[in-house]
């Protein structure tokens, strides 16, 4: 498996990887320091863990503090942004105990003929891990915004 590790603030050799293969990185917040981005290329086994599918994207982000939002939102605008189908970007909050996967699975265009996406979000904080699949759609600034 070949992985690139983001420790922000981004250092050294790290900072050519991204400047090379995620271009359109939103630059760091003060928030951001300490987390950690790892794009697996190939799949991974998964974790052992308890599981919360029921959620919503709206309701799992809910669960979050400021912070962890911060890096959790922009790590789905770069995981839209820059992955193609089926590659997982995985980050991590170690000051907070918390990871998070993010995985877009399909792409199509809505009845407005905006581009949207099909996402697989999970967040794993203290052995729970809660797995949500939902849609978020471009807007014409570029962000992606979750639908519904």
């Amino acid at each position: 498996m070949r992985t690139f590790q983001w420790n922000a603030p981004i250092v050294g050799a790290g900072a050519l990887v991204l400047c090379v293969l995620l271009p359109a990185l939103v630059p760091l917040k003060a928030e951001d320091r300490g987390a950690q981005v790892v794009v697996p290329v190939t799949k991974t086994a998964p974790a052992e863990t308890s599981r919360d599918t029921k959620s919503s994207l709206t309701e799992l982000k809910s669960h979050l503090d400021r912070s962890d939002r911060a890096v959790a939102l922009r790590a789905l605008q770069m995981a839209l942004t820059e992955l193609g189908d089926g590659v997982t970007l995985v980050w991590r909050r170690p000051e907070s105990r918390l990871t998070g996967r993010v995985k877009p699975v399909s792409a199509f265009r809505d009845e407005d003929g905006r581009l949207c996406r099909t996402v697989i979000y999970s967040l794993t904080r203290g052995g729970k891990e809660n797995e949500v699949e939902g849609v978020a759609c471009r807007s014409a600034d570029g962000r992606w915004a979750i639908a519904g």
